[in-house]
C-alpha cells in the first residue's frame, strides 16, 4: 500500500467535547448525579439510580485522590467509596497525559490529552467518581520534583489543587504519591508534593490574590493519607475490595478494574478476577490516627456530619437537627422502595427535601464565614434528591436536535420530550431552551401558549418542536483548554469561565431546561441536548453538538520539511461549508519571509455544504533568514464571509467525538537533508505513527506493508524495511513475520526497528539477546549532550555528515527504552547521560546480520520528525541508507 496513492483530504466534521449528564442548575455543573448519561438511551435510571440517590443521601463521605497523570488514580479507593459505601469521590490529576504514547491511534501531545481526558470520563462513568484537573501539561518523563517543577510552578499546582479542594470540599484526600520523593519519577514526586501542601493550606490564603480569583470559600479536609502502592508493609488501613456491588454483581475490584480498563490509549486493558483483593492505605494525618480501621475513622460520616464544620452554637444545633430529621425520612424511603413500587417513596422523599432546605436556609441566614460551604453540601444533597423524586416519580426527559453540527446564523431545529411513565400526574411549570458557554442564542420559550402550571396526567407524552436560528457570532466549539496557546507546559485559562477551571470540559453547546411540579415541590433541570439516529446494524447512536464555523479551512501538514535539492513541498488547503448554498471566494496564504508574501488562489464550492481542496507549493522563503516561517491562510467569500480555522476531530470508538485545537497555518523548515537514492521503503505502521507519512513528504518512496505483505509477499523487492514504534504490541502479523524479516536481512536486506517495550523483549524477536532493564533506560533531558563512539561510521557519514547542530531542537527526550545490555554482535554507537546518571549507550545499536545490517534505536524519531528537528531527519535518513551496496 503505498502512501503516495492513499492519501486523503482531512477530515472537516466537528463535534462537540462535552460528556454531560441531567443536571440541576448551572451552579451544581459538577455535583453529584445518579441519573443516566445523555448518550445512553433516555430514561429515568431506574430502580437503580433510585436505590444509589437514597444511598448518597444517607452518608457524608467524600474522598479527593489526587495524581499526576490519567492512569495514576486509585479506581479501587474510588469505586469503594463511590459505590459500596454511598459516598462522592472524585480524582485530581495533575496533566491530561499528553506526554505519554498512544496505543490504539496518531494523536500525540494536546490531542492525546483530550483523548485521555476522555478516557477518564469513561472511567469514571464506571466507578461513579467524578473528575478534575490543574491546568499542567505532560511535557515528559523527568527524574527530580525540582527539574518537575522548573516546568509547572509550584505555586501554580498549589492553587489549582486548592481551587479543586474548595469546590469538591473532601474530608480525605488520598494522594497516590508521598512527599518523601517516592512513587518514580519527577511528575509523580509532584502530585505527591502538591497533595501535601494542599491538604495544609486550601483553607489558608494563597500567595496571590490572581490565583485565589474565582474560587469557592475556604475548606480544610480532615484527613490525608497516600496509597501504599509502592510501600505495603507502611499500610495502616486495609479494605477489602471483594463485596459485589448489588447493581453490577461484580465485585468492587471488579468494578476498579473495568473502570482502569478504559485506558485503551496506554494498554491498561485487566482481566477481571474473581476473588478477595484488599485496598491498602498509609495514615498521614487526621483524627482516626495510625490505628484507625477506615479512611473516614474519627470523621462523623452520616448526613448530619455535614453541619460538624460550624462549630458550636445554635446554627448548628438548627442545622443538625434539620439534616437528622432529613436523614430519618431517607431511612424511611430506603425501607420502603421496592422495584415494583417506586413512587411509594415520593412522600418521604419531598418531606426530607423540605428539612434539606431548612438546613440550607438557616446557613444562608447566617453571617458565619464558615457556612458557605455547608450551604453548598446541603444544596448537592438537594440536587440528589430531587433527581430521585423524578426518578420515583417516573419522569423522565430528552432533548435532542436535528443536526450534529450548530452552524452560526443557520436554523436547527430542537426537540424537548417528557414522558410521565408515573402513577400519578405531574406539573410542567417552564420549559425552554438556553445555549451555555458559546454565546449561542437567548434563552427561547419552547412552545406557545405554555400555561404556568400545565398538568402532565400519568402515561401522557409531551413532544415540543422549535426551531431556532444560532446566534451569527457563535464560537467554535472546542475544549475551554485549547481557546488560547499554551503558556510553555500550562494551559492558560484566562478565557475560561472559573466554573470551568479544572473541569474536564467546558459546558454543552445546547440544553433543555423545564421546571416540573412533583409532590408539591418545583423542581427544576437541565438537559444537554444531543443528536441521535438509528444505525440498521447498532441501534440508536447518540452523538454531542458542536458549533462548527460556516467555512472552515484547515492546512496540512502542521510541519513542513523541505529538503536540500528536493522540489517544493506540496501544502493542502481544505476547506468546507457548513451553508446550505454555493461559495466562492479568494485565498490569501501569507508567508512572512522577511518580507510579506502573498500568494492569491480563487476557489470554489459549487455544491450546499461541500468540500473544495487546494494544493500549492511551500512559499521559497530563504532558510538564512529564518529557519521556521510561519504562513498563515486567510480565505474571504463574495459575501464577505472570514473562515475560521477548522478543529480537527477526535474520533474513537470508546469514548464521544470531540474536536481539537485548530489551525490555519504551518511551519516550514528548509533542512539541508541528504536523500539515498532508494527504490522502496516497506514500512510496519506502529503505535501513533506518523513517521512513514513524513518521510513521504520529504521524497522517500515509503509503501505500508500489510498482513499479506508480511505473510508471503516478496520483501526482497524493498531496499531497507522499518518497523514503526511499539509495532511489536499492536501487529500480530508481524510478530508472526519476524522470522520472514530476519530472513530478509541474511540475504542481504536492512532492517530498522524503533523502540519496542517488553513484548519484543519476552518476545525474542531480536536477531541476537537484548535485555531492557525495569524501570527502562531512557534520556529525558532532550538537550543531553551525544557522544559519538564510532566517527567514522556510515551511520554519521552518508549520505549527511552528522555534527554537533543535529542535535539542537530535539523535543520532549533523546530515548527512550534503551536496551541496557546487549550481546557482543551489536555496536553500540552512541552515548549520552542525564545530569546525575550514568552514561547510557542503547539508544543506537547495530548488527550484521549474514550479508545484511540489523538496527534498533531507542532514539524518539516518533516525536522529532513530527515537531520538524532536521538533525532526526539527517540521521534517519542515514539509517536508511546503511549498508547500501550501490
Amino acid at each position: 500500500m503505498s502512501l503516495r496513492s492513499n492519501r486523503s483530504p482531512a477530515a472537516l466534521v466537528l463535534l462537540a467535547v462535552v460528556v454531560t449528564l441531567l443536571r440541576t442548575s448551572p451552579a451544581t455543573a459538577t455535583s453529584a448525579n445518579v441519573l443516566p448519561s445523555v448518550y445512553e438511551p433516555a430514561g429515568t435510571g431506574g430502580y437503580a439510580a433510585l436505590d444509589r440517590a437514597l444511598a448518597k443521601l444517607a452518608t457524608h463521605r467524600r474522598l479527593l485522590v489526587i495524581g499526576a497523570h490519567p492512569d495514576d488514580e486509585d479506581t479501587s479507593a474510588l469505586a469503594l467509596v463511590s459505590r459500596e459505601l454511598g459516598g462522592e469521590a472524585a480524582y485530581l490529576s495533575l496533566s491530561r497525559g499528553e506526554g505519554g504514547q498512544n496505543l490504539i491511534g496518531p494523536d500525540l501531545g494536546e490531542a492525546l490529552g483530550v483523548l485521555r481526558t476522555e478516557e477518564l470520563l469513561a472511567a469514571r462513568g464506571i466507578d461513579g467518581a467524578r473528575q478534575y484537573f490543574t491546568r499542567a501539561y505532560d511535557f515528559g518523563y523527568t527524574r527530580s520534583l525540582p527539574e518537575t517543577l522548573g516546568k509547572w510552578p509550584e505555586d501554580v499546582l498549589l492553587a489549582d489543587a486548592v481551587r479543586i479542594i474548595r469546590r469538591f470540599r473532601p474530608q480525605v484526600i488520598l494522594s497516590v504519591f508521598g512527599d518523601d520523593g517516592s512513587g518514580g519519577h519527577g511528575q509523580h514526586q509532584a502530585a505527591g508534593h502538591t497533595a501535601f501542601a494542599a491538604f495544609a493550606h486550601s483553607a489558608e490564603p494563597l500567595a496571590s490574590p490572581e490565583l485565589e480569583a474565582g474560587m469557592d470559600a475556604p475548606w480544610k479536609a480532615t484527613a490525608l493519607y497516600r496509597a501504599a502502592w509502592f510501600a505495603p508493609e507502611t499500610a495502616t488501613v486495609s479494605r477489602t475490595l471483594g463485596g459485589i456491588d448489588p447493581w453490577t454483581g461484580l465485585s468492587i475490584q471488579q468494578v476498579a478494574m473495568k473502570s482502569r480498563s478504559q485506558h485503551r490509549s496506554q494498554d491498561m486493558g485487566r482481566l477481571l478476577e474473581l476473588g478477595p483483593r484488599d485496598g491498602k492505605y498509609t495514615f498521614v494525618e487526621g483524627p482516626g490516627g495510625a490505628n484507625g480501621d477506615d479512611l473516614f475513622a474519627g470523621i462523623d460520616t452520616s448526613l448530619a456530619g455535614i453541619a460538624a464544620t460550624l462549630g458550636e452554637g445554635p446554627l448548628r444545633a438548627a442545622v443538625r437537627g434539620h439534616l437528622e430529621r432529613a436523614s430519618a425520612e431517607i431511612a424511611a424511603a430506603r425501607a420502603t422502595l421496592r422495584p415494583e413500587n417506586a413512587g411509594a417513596v415520593v412522600a418521604p422523599l419531598a418531606r426530607s427535601l423540605a428539612e434539606l432546605d431548612a438546613a440550607r436556609a438557616a446557613c444562608v441566614g447566617s453571617q458565619l464565614a464558615e457556612v458557605a460551604p455547608v450551604a453548598a453540601l446541603i444544596a448537592e444533597k438537594i440536587a440528589i434528591g430531587e433527581q430521585a423524586l423524578l426518578v420515583a416519580s417516573g419522569v423522565a426527559v430528552d432533548a435532542f436536535a436535528d443536526v450534529a453540527e450548530l452552524v452560526p446564523g443557520e436554523p436547527v431545529k430542537l426537540t424537548l420530550v417528557i414522558w410521565n411513565a408515573g402513577a400519578q400526574p405531574v406539573f410542567l411549570a417552564l420549559r425552554q431552551w438556553s445555549a451555555r458557554g458559546a454565546g449561542l442564542v437567548a434563552a427561547a420559550d419552547l412552545g406557545e401558549g405554555v400555561a404556568e402550571r400545565h398538568e402532565l396526567a400519568s402515561g401522557a407524552l409531551l413532544n415540543v418542536e422549535r426551531a431556532l436560528t444560532m446566534a451569527s457570532d457563535a464560537a467554535t466549539t472546542r475544549p475551554y483548554f485549547l481557546n488560547r496557546p499554551r503558556l510553555d507546559a500550562l494551559y492558560d485559562w484566562t478565557a475560561a469561565a472559573d466554573d470551568e477551571r479544572g473541569e474536564p470540559f467546558g459546558a454543552p453547546a445546547l440544553a433543555g431546561h423545564i421546571e416540573l411540579e412533583i409532590a408539591g415541590r418545583r423542581l427544576s433541570f437541565e438537559r444537554e441536548a444531543v443528536y441521535r439516529y438509528a444505525d440498521q446494524a447498532r441501534g440508536e447512536i447518540r452523538r454531542p453538538l458542536a458549533v462548527v464555523p460556516r467555512l472552515e479551512v484547515h492546512v496540512a501538514p502542521e510541519v513542513v520539511v523541505w529538503a536540500r535539492g528536493g522540489p517544493a513541498p506540496e501544502i493542502t488547503i481544505d476547506l468546507a461549508s457548513h451553508l446550505a448554498r454555493p461559495l466562492r471566494g479568494e485565498l490569501s496564504f501569507a508567508a512572512d519571509c522577511g518580507e510579506r508574501r502573498e500568494v492569491l488562489t480563487p476557489f470554489r464550492i459549487a455544491e450546499p455544504r461541500g468540500t473544495a481542496s487546494l494544493r500549492i507549493p511551500a512559499p521559497d522563503c530563504p532558510a538564512a533568514r529564518k529557519p521556521r516561517i510561519h504562513l498563515v491562510a486567510e480565505v474571504t467569500t463574495d459575501d464577505g464571509e472570514q473562515a475560521r480555522p477548522a478543529a480537527p476531530l477526535l474520533d474513537y470508538s470508546h469514548v464521544p467525538p470531540m474536536p481539537l485545537r485548530g489551525g490555519d497555518g504551518f511551519d516550514l523548515v528548509r533542512a539541508d537533508i541528504a536523500l539515498p537514492a532508494l527504490q522502496r521503503i516497506g514500512y510496519v505502521l506502529g503505535a501513533s505513527d506518523k513517521v512513514p507519512g513524513l518521510l513521504d513528504e520529504i521524497g522517500l518512496p515509503v509503501s505500508l506493508l500489510t498482513a499479506a505483505d508480511l505473510d508471503y509477499g516478496d520483501l526482497a523487492r524493498f531496499d531497507v524495511i522499518v518497523i514503526g514504534s511499539r509495532a511489536y504490541e499492536t501487529d500480530s502479523a508481524l510478530q508472526k513475520a519476524n522470522g520472514r524479516l530476519l530472513e530478509y536481512v541474511r540475504a542481504g536486506g536492512r532492517m530498522i526497528v524503533q523502540y519496542q517495550q517488553y513484548p519484543f523483549i519476552d518476545g525474542k524477536y531480536a536477531p541476537y539477546p537484548l535485555e531492557i532493564a525495569r524501570p527502562h533506560g531512557r534520556i529525558t533531558d532532550e538537550t543531553a549532550a551525544a557522544k559519538i563512539l564510532r566517527a567514522d561510521h556510515p551511520v554519521f557519514t552518508t549520505p549527511n555528515r552528522i555534527v554537533a547542530a543535529d542535535w539542537d531542537g530535539w523535543v520532549q527526550e533523546r530515548a527512550l527504552y534503551m536496551p541496557g545490555t546487549w550481546d557482543a554482535a551489536y555496536t553500540p554507537l552512541l552515548e549520552f547521560q542525564d545530569p546525575d546518571q550514568p552514561a547510557q549507550q542503547g539508544g543506537l545499536l547495530v548488527a550484521n546480520l549474514g550479508k545484511g545490517s540489523y538496527v534498533y534505536t531507542g532514539l524518539a524519531f516518533f516525536r522529532e520528525l513530527p515537531a520538524g528537528v532536521p538533525g532526526a531527519y539527517r540521521l534517519f535518513a542515514n539509517l536508511l541508507a546503511l549498508g547500501d551496496k550501490r
